[in-house]
């Protein structure tokens, strides 16, 4: 109680300190630095109001430029990360050749990437979209810090997407949805190969999946039957023999892969 007491009276007393101290119209470093004051004691809302009215004051001054990054760092401090995502977006539009820029551009990534779940059972659209943001920060600043920390979260949210896409494949063959769990499979063999648990994994199921739908495409339907069931096959424009045949390159190519992975580990 005494905590919460104690907080409430220093957001007052800050709360009062600010009010007091008026912007000079004629000194723009100076207002900077009152406007600044509330960021720098974590009072994130009065900040937004005060870099906000420092701006509207001082709009061509190099302070200006300052605060609207400051702005962006306050929208990420409160949590709101699509706020903050937009606002660094246009500090980098608006100056693309500023010092910070590299800076900015991961806080970008970083903003989505606080709103991506971490669960791979959930849409990783934001997951997707910060890595988009910080291939553009390694391509463009290759030798930036921020690159370096760039780097590193890119390889953490492939495998992420990539344990994602292993989830679905998952889910569809356990509900007896071949060609989906097929499709699925391929997609993470191919497209996430630098994993190779993964690459393995997509492959054997893929492989057991497309022989299911061989097996299904071969099955005798009853005649009253609705033959539409199998409109959405990702597979329909195949024989069964070839979908066999499909799934016989792929089990070949799995057994090779194993041996260069097993030879490359020391196995």
């Amino acid at each position: 109680m005494i905590s919460k007491l104690l907080k409430l009276f220093l957001f007052l007393t800050v709360i009062a300190s600010c009010a007091e101290k008026e912007f000079d119209p004629n000194d723009a470093q100076k207002s900077f630095l009152i406007a600044k004051e509330p960021f720098d004691d974590e009072y994130y809302d009065m900040a937004i109001q005060k870099l906000g009215e420092f701006k509207a004051r001082f709009p061509y001054s190099k302070y200006a430029i300052e605060a609207e990054l400051l702005m962006a760092d306050t929208h990420f401090e409160l949590e709101h990360y699509t706020e903050a995502a937009l606002s660094y977006e246009q500090f980098v539009k608006l100056h693309p050749k500023h010092p910070k820029v590299d800076y900015a551009l991961f806080r970008v990534g970083q903003s989505y990437w606080e709103d991506a779940p971490e669960e791979i059972d959930r849409e990783q659209e934001y997951t997707k979209k910060a890595i988009v943001e910080w291939r553009k920060l390694v391509e463009k600043q290759p030798d930036s810090e921020y690159s370096v920390k760039a780097r590193a979260l890119i390889a953490k949210g492939q495998r992420r997407i990539a344990e994602s896409v292993s989830f679905i494949s998952k889910f569809y063959c356990k509900q007896e949805i071949y060609h989906a769990c097929a499709y699925r499979s391929i997609q993470l063999a191919d497209e996430y190969g630098e994993f190779p648990d993964l690459r393995i994994e997509g492959l054997q199921r893929a492989v057991l999946a497309l022989r299911e739908v061989a097996k299904a495409k071969e099955a005798p339907k009853d005649e009253e039957e609705d033959r539409g069931e199998d409109s959405n096959l990702y597979f329909k424009t195949m024989s069964a023999q070839e979908i066999r045949e499909r799934a016989d390159n792929l089990e070949k190519g799995l057994n090779e892969y194993k041996k260069t992975v097993n030879t490359r580990d020391g196995h």
